[in-house]
């Protein structure tokens, strides 16, 4: 690795690190240890590897320092959850050292079990409390559950909503989805038309039923006009930069992951705020839908029943040696005399 692509990678983990200890208590804020990434293998269960109700599962949680001056050592991590429906069976595990963005997982797994009454695609928050060389400090994620199930589209009716100029609270065009349950667990954003004289003005939001939201792009397109069938989708090969010409036809990844919704109420008002952050320019949002894809989970093995109980002779004796002996009556008892 050059010193210029060393350099490169402090900045970028440093800045993330400082926006996510803007969001922790005052008393973690001086310990720069973040979240990296969360494996789960199941250890009991259905037995087709997805984390679902009524499964046990191991759980690696890696961390790494973005201290690029201090080295964390002596760590030891607690692993808990708030959520009624799980329970930590095995919650503490030491960690190797934490150097600068190197990720580190814990020695041995923690492990999960899930009720078989939770619902499937729930989110499941969990917290680390770490203990380290520097301090405490704390780590909190997300065990998934289920799997993805084919995607649907839905269109919001709420268009068009005019976006005024110049204004922080800019317009919120609402699209409702109806029904009695289910939980996301894949989404793709589409616009299919805004109008705007000035794409660069625009920040454009999804909010999801539950209040979580997501930075779909900002500040991009500069004087271009328009957006015109746009996906945001995380799996797309970029995201929009500032060198994309508007109106953005295609599929991007949006400027935050939308797997953070993941989990959240399929059901309910989903939002698309458009703010325009400086004046002069006007339009209005057109058309915008969503796909979603809604968590499926497999069923749990049905117990098996207990073994019938052996037959007996009634007093009749079945003994080898006995050759008067009479059949038994099996599984029922014996007449009284």
């Amino acid at each position: 690795m050059t010193r210029t692509t060393r350099t490169h990678l402090r900045q970028v983990v440093v800045a993330a690190a400082l926006m996510a200890l803007a969001a922790v208590p005052a008393a973690h804020a001086d310990l720069a240890v973040q979240h990296d990434s969360t494996v789960v293998t199941e250890t009991a269960g259905n037995g087709n590897g997805i984390p679902e109700p009524g499964d046990t599962v191991a759980v690696t949680e890696n961390v790494m320092s973005v201290d690029p001056d201090q080295v964390f050592s002596g760590v030891s991590g607690t692993l808990a959850t708030s959520f009624a429906g799980a329970t930590v069976s095995s919650a503490s595990s030491a960690y190797a050292d934490l150097a600068f963005a190197t990720p580190v997982g814990n020695a041995s797994p923690y492990s999960v079990a899930m009720s078989s009454t939770m619902e499937c695609g729930v989110a499941v928050p969990m917290t680390l409390s770490l203990q380290t060389s520097a301090g405490p400090t704390g780590v909190g994620f997300d065990l998934p559950t289920g799997a993805a199930g084919s995607f649907a589209a839905y269109d919001s009716a709420a268009v068009p909503r005019a976006i005024p100029d110049g204004d922080s609270l800019g317009v919120s065009s609402d699209l409702t989805i109806s029904g009695s349950g289910g939980r996301v667990k894949g989404l793709r954003v589409r616009i299919g038309h805004i109008t705007h004289t000035y794409d660069g003005d625009l920040t454009l939001i999804l909010i999801s039923p539950d209040g979580r939201t997501v930075k779909l792009v900002g500040g991009k397109g500069d004087s271009g006009d328009d957006f015109v069938d746009t996906v945001f989708d995380d799996n797309a090969a970029s995201t929009i930069r500032s060198t994309t010409p508007a109106p953005f036809t295609g599929t991007f990844k949006p400027a935050e992951p939308l797997s953070v919704l993941d989990g959240a109420p399929l059901s309910g008002s989903w939002t698309l705020k458009v703010v325009d952050n400086s004046s002069g320019d006007i339009g209005t949002v057109d058309a915008w839908g969503l796909n979603i894809a809604r968590a499926i989970c497999a069923p749990q093995p049905s117990p098996q029943p207990p073994p019938p109980p052996p037959p007996h002779d009634c007093g009749n004796g079945n003994g080898a040696g006995n050759s008067k002996a009479k059949p038994a009556k099996p599984q029922h008892d014996c007449p009284k005399k």
